[in-house]
């Protein structure tokens, strides 16, 4: 696997994914050190919920909700943490975000390997998965190793997956988007089956907000205080197959700000296992142009370096919320946030809306490739190094490509005169302009620094 981030990463199955016996045998993408090829064998204790979340992920995978698509491919991302495993997808258009994770209780005792990589769901698995029922039992097995006592035939597939930085940028961007998002509405899973049918009809190709009320929810074609965005419902239809399994459903979404459309979140809640689904604030704008963490890495100059800090922690404690790190590392709220942003960009942790807590996802990229994958991290940079950001009494005054913007404080955060700025008000993230005046006033170059 290639660490640079300018080079879209490679992965090699050695083998297939297929079923044996009552072993669903998935294969995994050969790692630097062949060790870390198995990360779990054992039973699961419910085969139909393990069966249906990782069709669900191959589904959202596979799908492209724009008008014009793309093909997509089927290779959800698993991490084993030593306790859970976990995978995660994101759509081809990328708006949408899954997850499933499976407790040490659902995995029925047996061990749990470290590491990550991304495993082979082909279409001869995904419909043998199709097949599994609630009573017939089913081994998991994760990893290479594994798969070669399965042998398949002995048969060699040479399937490369490509992982662009913009599935990177997409996975930071989700954490950035989960991290506000707090429970609005919880309902038992015939409740939740009706919502599904109400938002993912052909109406759900418009914006609606749900409000908890008396009978569980009211509908409503405007926010207010409490409101979950659902925006391009018809997208949640991914999730009707896994409903009725589930013991609940719990909405989650971020406070009500003056944005047209937000993000929303909704967790499946097995027992012994979740799925979590995310959808970005239309079909339109993928979760990986938002540029949500920019403000955490504008506003932290040591963010790289304590990001390197972070990761030890998180090699031992794979689960952390902001306010263990701060105590733990001797930071204040801020540091830690922008320390969680790196290693966030990098690909290195997530965000579970249902813990509220980061845990650690170690892909392997380094936290202080940052700028090549932000491209607006990285032109705001530029435009300090050539002295393009100076201050003044109104504000920063940003130079770039021959005009000349000012940025100055706006309520919490800042605002910018360019074009850009006007248009996405910092529902997008902040501008080039906005982050190198961050930038220039952590390095005391602004007035009053």
């Amino acid at each position: 696997m290639s660490a640079s981030p300018s080079v879209v990463d490679t992965r090699i199955y050695r083998y297939a994914s297929g079923v044996v016996g009552d072993t669903v045998a998935l294969a995994t993408s050969a790692p630097d050190r062949v060790d870390e090829q198995t990360f779990f064998a054992g039973f699961v204790r419910t085969p139909r919920v393990v069966a249906g979340g990782l069709l669900a992920l191959a589904d959202i995978a596979a799908a492209d909700f724009r008008p014009v698509r793309s093909p997509g491919g089927r290779d959800p991302v698993v991490t084993g943490d030593g306790e859970r495993l976990r995978f995660e997808a994101l759509s081809t258009c990328g708006g949408v975000y899954g997850r499933l994770d499976l407790a040490a209780d659902e995995l029925d005792g047996a061990p749990v390997g470290q590491g990550v990589t991304n495993v082979d769901i082909n279409p001869e698995l995904y419909t043998a998965l199709t097949r599994v029922g609630a009573g017939d039992p089913l081994r998991l097995a994760v990893g290479e190793d594994e798969l070669a006592v399965s042998t398949l035939d002995g048969r060699v597939v040479e399937k490369r997956v490509p992982l662009p930085q913009r599935w990177l940028r997409g996975l930071a961007e989700v954490s950035a988007h989960a991290l506000p998002m707090d429970p609005r509405l919880e309902l038992r899973s015939g409740r939740a089956v009706a919502l599904l049918a109400e938002v993912s009809a052909r109406t759900g190709r418009r914006t609606r907000w749900l409000l908890p009320a008396a009978t569980g929810w009211r509908s409503t074609s405007r926010p207010d205080r409490g409101a979950i965005c659902v925006a391009d419902g018809y997208r949640l239809s991914v999730l009707r197959p896994l409903l009725p399994l589930a013991r609940t459903v719990t909405l989650y979404a971020p406070p009500v700000s003056g944005a047209p459309t937000q993000v929303s979140g909704w967790v499946l809640d097995f027992g012994t296992a979740r799925f979590t689904l995310l959808l970005s604030t239309a079909v339109q704008h993928g979760f990986a142009g938002d540029g949500q963490l920019l403000a955490d890495l504008g506003a932290g100059s040591t963010a790289d370096t304590d990001a390197d800090a972070l990761s030890a922690l998180l090699v031992t404690d794979p689960v952390v919320d902001r306010s263990s790190v701060a105590e733990r590392m001797g930071w204040d709220g801020s540091r830690a946030t922008s320390a969680l942003a790196a290693l966030a960009t990098a690909g290195q942790v997530g965000y579970d809306i249902a813990a509220a807590a980061s845990f650690h996802r170690p892909l392997p990229y380094r936290a202080d490739v940052v700028a090549a994958l932000h491209p607006r991290l990285a032109a705001a940079r530029a435009l300090g190094a050539a002295g393009g950001v100076v201050p003044t009494a109104a504000g920063v005054e940003v130079t770039s490509g021959g005009s000349t913007y000012l940025v100055h404080r706006h309520g919490a955060g800042y605002a910018c005169t360019c074009a850009w700025w006007a248009e996405h008000q910092g529902l997008r993230g902040p501008c080039k302009h906005v982050v190198a005046a961050m930038l220039s006033e952590e390095k005391g170059v602004t007035r009053g620094a």
